[in-house]
């Protein structure tokens, strides 16, 4: 008797994926560090949800523009407020996104999308 588990059948509802799939997937493949980094760096902007694909990107970056200039006018400030603390929720929600969008993206490759 061998060590080994015995084989487990194949479903037919998933396979392995090939190389070139592989391959397809490291080239999509999305680092949780680097978007961390932008996060870290310029996720004010919301750059780093735009790396990751993520919604609500654009408006993270119109109202962080918007209340640069309205600062000198103090209304400014209450938007960059806003931009801090969805900044901060941010920075601990993008290793799970990595995530999410890497295994959406494998997905995507295994089905032939």
């Amino acid at each position: 008797m061998s060590d080994t588990p015995p084989p487990v059948p194949n479903t037919g509802t998933q396979s392995a994926p090939s190389y070139k799939d592989l391959m397809r997937f490291e080239s999509k493949k999305k680092s949780a560090g680097v978007a961390l980094l932008l996060c870290w760096l310029i996720g004010m902007f919301g750059v780093h949800r735009f790396y990751l694909g993520r919604p609500h990107a654009v408006t993270m970056l119109i109202i962080s523009l918007v209340s640069i200039p309205l600062c000198f006018i103090f209304v400014g400030f209450v938007g960059l407020l806003a931009m801090l603390i969805w900044w901060i929720c941010d920075l601990f929600q993008v290793p799970r996104w990595a995530k999410e969008y890497n295994a959406a993206s494998l997905a995507r490759i295994q089905l032939g999308q």
